[in-house]
């Protein structure tokens, strides 16, 4: 029963990586809804992974990566600039000390703060340890002795979705 649940939660950790028709990723996504997609004649089917699932009658190889039958305009990926998504962007290391942390010890800074009139624009944010955050407190970077270790930049959905995999699935590169 035990080696039941553990390949149980073994097929749940199993992702999948959707394309458009023109192989751009859209986003990671579960194996239960790659299968729909391919069962409903949604997408194709152009990786598998080694694993295998079984009906009453039938068995079928778990998909890697599948390929949407339609395209996607890339005007509609637009990225947000969320909190998590700038920690992506930014290695989940403070950009004025280099600290690395996870992510619950970092904050998101507004190098313009916001009571200046910065807002929340991905050229105007950046992760940043409690210590930074607090040293630089609500003052603009020419008042404190704070430097950013890189320019802020907005990234694209393609240069996320490459951090967020990482190197977890060595099937992926060629698609991301």
């Amino acid at each position: 029963m035990a080696s039941l649940s553990n390949a149980t939660r073994k097929m749940e950790n199993i992702s999948v990586l959707k394309l458009d028709s023109s192989y751009n990723p859209i986003e990671v996504i579960s194996w239960k809804d790659a299968f729909i997609l391919t069962w409903l004649n949604k997408a194709y089917v152009v990786e598998y992974t080694e694993k295998w699932i079984h009906s009453a009658t039938k068995k079928f190889q778990v998909p890697a990566v599948i390929v949407l039958f339609k395209y996607i305009d890339k005007k509609f990926f637009t990225v947000p600039c969320t909190s998590k998504n700038v920690m992506i962007r930014d290695n989940h290391k403070c950009q004025y000390c280099g600290a690395s942390s996870r992510e619950k010890d970092l904050n998101v800074d507004h190098i313009v703060p916001r009571c200046k009139g910065g807002i929340t624009e991905w050229s105007n944010v950046v992760a940043s340890c409690l210590e930074c955050n607090q040293k630089k407190g609500n003052l603009l970077l020419s008042e404190t002795n704070l430097k950013l270790l890189k320019k802020p930049f907005k990234p694209s959905y393609r240069f996320l979705i490459r951090k967020k995999v990482g190197d977890t699935n060595i099937i992926w590169t060629r698609y991301l």
